[in-house]
């Protein structure tokens, strides 16, 4: 039996197509498509990720929906994400799911402690986690180990079972802690035997590997963020612009 928000998706798909939410348009706000269609917010949300995982729509805070196209560009189950800001990462956080698999903390080995920029055998927290489009039966997006720093550990474990948001989020809302940059490299791996099963990927299969450090104003890395996403499922898009010629004719 269909979902609502898959109702919902499914008919804001033929209104896109049929021109009513035409190519560069800015859609109806949560709100009154819910009302609308006589459901939650909820359930318009769940509708509308689908239709950006189906690079259909663009979502930006403060900006409201854009439509992209007018009919769907990929499968269900990827992911779409433009970056240029930090604020456009905690949106990530918020148009996906966090399920935790495992909070743990682990003692630095020389290579984390390279990327972290701490001294071999210290302690940091580990958070495990799938992320996944909202929806009970969706495939995970990628598999995340979120490492923090000692200072901010008890306060993740304590919160991180209820918080909806990035973990960077959570540490800038509960300890005035503020991400100032990101710095982050995109490399080209095989799906790990040991992940595999949870991402429901085969062993080997092609992937991106994706680590975020995430540093303060006082360029001090408090976080980092390492994530493995089936290829089938993530895409990443930026804009290169040229400068303007600065003088002359």
């Amino acid at each position: 039996m269909p979902t609502r928000w898959s109702i919902v998706a499914k008919l804001l798909t033929q209104r896109i197509a049929e021109g009513a939410y035409p190519v560069g348009a800015v859609m109806p706000s949560e709100v009154e498509l819910a009302g609308h269609f006589g459901v939650s917010r909820s359930t318009v949300r769940a509708a509308l990720d689908a239709l950006q995982r189906a690079g259909m729509i663009s979502r930006r805070r403060n900006a409201g929906t854009r439509v992209e196209s007018s009919r769907p560009l990929r499968g269900p189950e990827s992911y779409n994400q433009t970056l240029a800001t930090v604020e456009d990462v905690a949106q990530y956080g918020a148009e996906t799911e966090r399920r935790v698999q495992q909070v743990d903390s682990e003692v630095v080995d020389d290579t984390l402690a390279a990327l972290l920029g701490c001294p071999s055998g210290q302690t940091w927290l580990r958070v495990s986690s799938l992320r996944c489009p909202r929806g009970e039966a969706a495939t995970p997006l990628c598999w995340t180990d979120v490492y923090v720093a000692p200072t901010f550990a008890p306060l993740v474990r304590e919160k991180i079972a209820d918080y909806p948001g990035l973990v960077s989020t959570l540490i800038e809302e509960f300890a005035g802690h503020r991400t100032a940059e990101i710095r982050q490299r995109i490399t080209a791996i095989g799906v790990p035997r040991r992940l595999a099963a949870a991402l429901r990927a085969r062993p080997g299969a092609s992937a991106l590997e994706i680590t975020r450090t995430y540093l303060d104003a006082k360029g001090k890395r408090f976080l980092l963020s390492r994530s493995i996403h089936p290829a089938d499922r993530f895409v990443y898009e930026s804009r290169l612009r040229r400068q303007p010629a600065s003088g002359g004719v």
